[in-house]
């Protein structure tokens, strides 16, 4: 990283026509009824369009995702051939969904895009077919990547975009050697884009290392804490947690209500037995499909269910107006 570009920070733009994106990915933006940018994706787009490496601090639920699809998927050229063009590196098999799902629904109008999901839990057979038949845009974890990048089913000679996604997250979870020896298997000429919620020196060495002047794009939030939240914590044992959380419930009165835990396998556990003991309980986590997190939230919405239990990153970007309690049921990896 040479040095960082400054620009005059860019917080509104009339509408996404603005931006330069692709007439066929403006024409999907229009469709799903996105009327202005967010602040992020009006800083983000027309630097990632021309093709700038870009360092990126912005919280989740600031429309992040789309700051770097929209123009990714611009820019990708669907007659180049079957080979990766954009690789998109995220900490979570949730998240590496998510993305893909977004990926998908802003290409819709691009005949013959191709988006795959790489993760471990997944059949690496049914992975290594999709490849070999061709994709244009991969999101997987850094440890999946690698084993199809070492098994030689994954190639990236032809990359023209890598993307890392809550990257303090990844360096967080151990992920910084892996990181380091993923970006020497791709081309120099590269684009490069990074987003963390927190710029801390670990991600300000990975940013120097990799990234080419970039533009530095900053959307911090203007408080950690809405004044309006009431918070308390407890301290109780694990295997009282649930004992604990049920009393709560008892006592506490809530319209809606979000409860966090850390694992997939934990949102099962927690929503039966809160549904046990007479609660109106679903869960909600990234095995799930889109359309059937799509539906459980919308219950929630209509009142025909009152507590989510949910993974963080399967619940990021909810809009909930019935929403009066949210009870981290495991702590908080970040804070």
């Amino acid at each position: 990283m040479e040095s960082a570009s400054t620009m005059e920070p860019l917080t509104e733009c009339e509408g996404f026509d603005q931006l330069g994106l692709a007439p066929a990915v403006l024409a999907t933006v229009q469709t799903l009824g996105y009327e202005t940018p967010t602040p992020i994706q009006c800083q983000c787009i027309p630097h990632l369009l021309d093709g700038r490496d870009l360092l990126g601090q912005a919280q989740t639920g600031t429309g992040k995702t789309a700051a770097f699809a929209l123009p990714l998927i611009s820019r990708v050229d669907l007659g180049a051939g079957p080979k990766p063009q954009v690789l998109v590196l995220t900490p979570t098999r949730e998240l590496a969904l998510q993305v893909a799902e977004a990926f998908q629904t802003y290409a819709r109008n691009l005949r013959g895009f191709h988006v795959l999901p790489l993760y471990g839990g997944s059949s690496f057979g049914l992975q290594a077919r999709a490849l070999e038949r061709g994709v244009h845009v991969i999101v997987g974890t850094p440890g999946r990547v690698m084993d199809h990048l070492r098994r030689g089913t994954l190639d990236l000679a032809g990359l023209r975009a890598l993307v890392l996604d809550e990257a303090d997250e990844m360096l967080d979870m151990g992920f910084a050697e892996d990181i380091d020896w993923i970006f020497e298997q791709t081309p120099a000429e590269r684009q490069v884009a990074l987003f963390s919620a927190t710029m801390p020196e670990a991600i300000r060495r990975v940013a120097h290392a990799h990234l080419r002047d970039p533009v530095e794009v900053r959307l911090l939030a203007a408080t950690e804490t809405v004044d309006t939240i009431d918070q308390y914590h407890c301290l109780v044992t694990r295997f009282h947690k649930l004992d604990v959380l049920t009393r709560v419930l008892e006592v506490e009165t809530f319209d809606a209500m979000l409860v966090f835990v850390r694992t997939k396998i934990q949102t099962l556990e927690v929503a039966e037995k809160l549904a046990a003991h007479g609660f109106n309980a679903e869960p909600l986590n990234g095995d799930m499909t889109q359309s059937e997190r799509e539906r459980t939230v919308e219950r929630l919405k209509r009142g025909r269910l009152d507590i989510l239990v949910a993974t963080d990153v399967a619940a990021r970007g909810l809009d909930l107006e019935r929403l009066s309690l949210v009870v981290n049921y495991d702590i908080p990896t970040d804070p």
